[in-house]
């Protein structure tokens, strides 16, 4: 902790509550997948979208499909995903006493990103509903990184564009995927409670660290100090 310059987070369930219903969500994703080819049963909503969309691309490489169809499978997807998220912001608020934690930490001296699986305008929108869009130096969002949470590259790539080394960064998030992405990536994490699922966010797998919230961030650094 003591070479800690840069804090990414995760965004819904970390920074705001929000109302997207991702089951619904992946229900639309796996119906439009079915009716272009993808045989009823091999997906479903249990799965993340980051397994449904690489499942399904793995399944229609297997038939022969050109990669143009792919690609255009790939959009119609991220449309879906779109608008499920951006249909929530009307909902959106912030985790109590957020904001004044991430005022905190930015005058501590810390950069500060956001790395989230959902699009980034739906990040944008949302940071700027709860007024902590200016205190972000990095927002990334689907696609902005070579791969997303948890292959070690989302952290990384989120690293080198707040100019760090990830060793001189740590992760916070709500769930076990937020976890394993820093686990792959040698970052250290630490989790919130603030998650929709609450003791279910972390599948039996709960973090070393683990706070109440955000809130409680700049009170744990400053203790490690």
């Amino acid at each position: 902790m003591n070479t800690l310059k840069g804090i990414i987070f995760d965004l819904d369930g970390t920074l705001i509550h929000t109302t997207i219903n991702f089951t619904v969500m992946k229900e639309r994703m796996i119906s439009f997948l079915e009716e272009n080819g993808i045989p009823e049963g091999c997906l479903t909503p249990k799965q993340t979208t980051v397994v449904i969309i690489a499942t399904c691309e793995d399944i229609l490489r297997e038939e022969g499909r050109a990669q143009v169809e792919i690609e255009e499978v790939h959009r119609k997807l991220e449309e879906i995903m779109n608008r499920g998220e951006l249909e929530a912001i009307k909902d959106i608020s912030e985790v109590d006493g957020v904001l004044d934690a991430l005022q905190e930490l930015r005058e501590a001296g810390y950069k500060l990103a956001v790395l989230t699986r959902s699009h980034h305008a739906y990040a944008v929108e949302a940071l700027r509903k709860i007024g902590a869009f200016d205190l972000f130096d990095v927002i990334l969002g689907r696609g902005e990184t070579p791969k997303p949470k948890p292959y070690r590259e989302a952290l990384e790539h989120t690293a080198t564009l707040l100019g760090l080394d990830p060793v001189e960064t740590i992760f916070v998030g709500d769930n076990h995927i937020d976890a394993t992405s820093a686990v792959n990536a040698v970052v250290p994490f630490i989790g919130v409670k603030t998650g929709r699922r609450g003791d279910l966010s972390w599948d039996g797998r709960f973090p070393e660290v683990l706070l109440e919230s955000v809130t409680d961030l700049p009170a744990y650094l400053g203790g490690l100090m």
